[in-house]
């Protein structure tokens, strides 16, 4: 153990300062620590740091209900079970469900939490709302069946063999803000979309080369695709509309990878899980092996490479928001896109810094009160709006 045990002891005796409680959450939040500590002292005092991080949130939650009893009572299902305020940090470990009774204002609109939402473009310009459309088959063409197997999926299955070089048709898949989708491309490729994003995708596959088009964010397992001379297509994404003069490329020959690339993020993220892609843009490339992210830096125009954090990286997939010491902008700019709402900012709330683990299908009052209990920052909510200030 790197960090001394007295720290530890000054901590849980309510005597460390400012400095050794950071020292010591960081320790107790780090990887390193996560893993079964060889010494039982050690992990007697884990334990110890883990009961009062929990007894701290739970008196930050309490005080926060009692403030907020006025007119009726809903049960909300807690996701964030433990909270520490670290200068202008907040730490949250999901560890337990709690079921807490909060009061509503009647007159104000409960901002409903995302689903499985998309519209589905034909080439022929029809548009099918995914969400509404009943399970099973939807449409075909060149030999290809599109179906929802069910909801939140859709897949393009082959119903006769198809021609070695059919038309070639565009399909675009949408989703809204509030809402995400999976879908199954013809050559088995699997494509999780977050909120605000869309794809376009040839149907089927032609040629030697498979190319799609990204805005927003997306999640790939690329399947295999063997040419009839047994060599490997390469599978290319093109990351559209993400704020640069023209589009950055990620190269693929089989893998599972994310790329976060929102117009009104400073970066254009790719972080790969499984294989290897190279990203490429403007003469200026990326090789990524597992575990690794590129950064396209919107004002340099170059990338940077480092390790990837891909719980953070994959949370919306996974159906969580996930922040790491983020700033509150960033944060929130997540919080416009799942929950559709806007957000103006009152003063300066730049040194703001925040991190945490919520579940994406918790309300939105129920998240904003749990970040508001750290005493940093003051949410008001009216309608679909958010004004954020400083305490």
């Amino acid at each position: 153990m790197d960090l001394p045990i007295h720290i530890i002891e000054k901590y849980l005796r309510g005597e460390a300062n400012e400095e050794e409680t950071r020292l010591v959450n960081d320790w107790f939040y780090s990887s390193d620590a996560g893993a079964e500590p060889a010494d039982e002292a050690v992990a007697a005092l884990r334990e110890e740091i883990g009961k009062k991080i929990q007894r701290r949130l739970n008196q930050s939650i309490d005080l926060t209900i009692r403030r907020q009893q006025e007119r009726r009572t809903r049960v909300l299902q807690f996701a964030a079970a433990a909270a520490m305020l670290l200068g202008i940090g907040l730490y949250f470990l999901v560890q337990r469900n709690r079921q807490t009774p909060l009061i509503a204002k009647v007159a104000e609109k409960r901002t409903a939490t995302g689903n499985s939402k998309a519209t589905l473009i034909l080439a022929n310009g029809k548009a099918i709302a995914l969400d509404s459309t009943a399970d099973g088959p939807i449409d075909s063409k060149n030999g290809m069946q599109i179906i929802k197997p069910e909801d939140g999926k859709v897949a393009y299955v082959p119903t006769q063999q198809v021609s070695s070089s059919p038309t070639v048709v565009y399909n675009t898949i949408i989703t809204p803000k509030s809402g995400q989708y999976s879908i199954t491309l013809s050559d088995g490729t699997k494509v999780w979309l977050n909120a605000a994003s869309s794809l376009r995708y040839p149907v089927p596959f032609s040629g030697s080369l498979r190319e799609v088009e990204l805005s927003g964010e997306g999640y790939f397992e690329v399947a295999t695709a063997m040419s009839a001379q047994g060599n490997n297509i390469p599978f290319i994404v093109s990351v559209r509309n993400a704020g640069l003069p023209s589009d950055m490329k990620v190269k693929v020959l089989g893998t599972k990878f994310n790329v976060m690339a929102y117009s009104d993020e400073g970066a254009i993220e790719t972080s790969l899980v499984e294989g290897k892609v190279e990203t490429a843009y403007s003469g200026n490339n990326a090789l990524l092996s597992p575990g690794l992210q590129s950064s396209l830096e919107k004002t340099t125009l170059g990338f940077k490479v480092s390790r990837a954090d891909l719980q953070r990286a994959l949370a919306w997939k996974n159906g969580e928001f996930r922040f790491s010491r983020m700033d509150i902008k960033g944060i929130m700019r997540q919080v416009t896109r799942w929950y559709d709402v806007s957000v103006e900012y009152q003063g300066n709330v730049d040194h703001i810094y925040l991190s945490g683990v919520f579940s994406r299908q918790n309300d939105i009052r129920q998240m904003l009160d749990i970040l508001e209990a750290t005493g940093t920052v003051h949410f008001q909510l009216a309608g679909n709006k958010i004004t954020v200030s400083t305490k």
